[in-house]
């Protein structure tokens, strides 16, 4: 739209403005689909906050159009935009940042991507991100799960999270359990898990992120 690429926030509200709610929902697929999609990273988190700032229900989930920049690597969430986007939903509606950071997390590659997320959008607390992260299914937020369980050192969270887990049945979940259990002694959890791991290896457990997938898809500890 040639409105967003001359930056006339103006104009695009104005004609937001106009829409029937039938063609406002139409435009809110077009954002997330076809246009967000197309532009570079500062455009995009310029666009999102006044697109947000307009109607943030309805233009909230658009943040899933950042897909093609965290697959391309050009993702940069310390930007002035993305600074301004966190004060207008802290000031306004702050239970849209855990929601904008859930919609966020399923697409992250790395680590880093991670911290800069939670770190632009003030997720400090540690149990909120770990609400967020198991909200996730993906190696990395598992890896994330367990670095934050090890920083928080408290077994009851530990346990939350392991029934949180429990309850998706599937391979990867339960081993991500037998880790948390081992490194944490939780002696109490439900039900029978196949991983085994030895007390000697539970130091290489977090060594680096491929070590724990490669653990977490039920595979020895590599150990140099």
């Amino acid at each position: 739209m040639s409105l967003i690429s001359t930056h006339d926030w103006d104009g695009l509200a104005h004609t937001l403005q106009g829409l029937s709610n039938m063609d406002l929902r139409r435009m809110e697929r077009v954002m997330r689909e076809e246009v967000l999609t197309q532009l570079p990273n500062d455009l995009f988190w310029e666009t999102l906050l006044h697109i947000i700032k307009y109607k943030r229900a309805a233009f909230i989930t658009s943040v899933v159009a950042a897909e093609h920049l965290i697959k391309d690597h050009t993702i940069n969430f310390s930007t002035v935009n993305t600074q301004k986007l966190y004060e207008h939903l802290e000031t306004n509606h702050p239970v849209s940042l855990v929601k904008l950071c859930n919609m966020v997390m399923p697409m992250l590659q790395t680590e880093q991507q991670a911290i800069d997320l939670f770190t632009t959008f003030h997720i400090v607390d540690e149990v909120t991100r770990l609400g967020i992260l198991l909200k996730t299914d993906t190696p990395l937020s598992y890896y994330l799960i367990f670095k934050t369980l090890k920083l928080i050192e408290d077994k009851a969270i530990a346990r939350k999270c392991c029934m949180a887990l429990i309850k998706r049945q599937d391979d990867r979940a339960f081993n991500a359990v037998c880790l948390t259990k081992a490194y944490f002694g939780l002696d109490d959890l439900p039900g029978r898990f196949s991983l085994k791991i030895e007390q000697y290896e539970l130091s290489h457990i977090d060594r680096n992120y491929e070590t724990f997938v490669h653990v977490l898809e039920g595979k020895r500890p590599k150990i140099n």
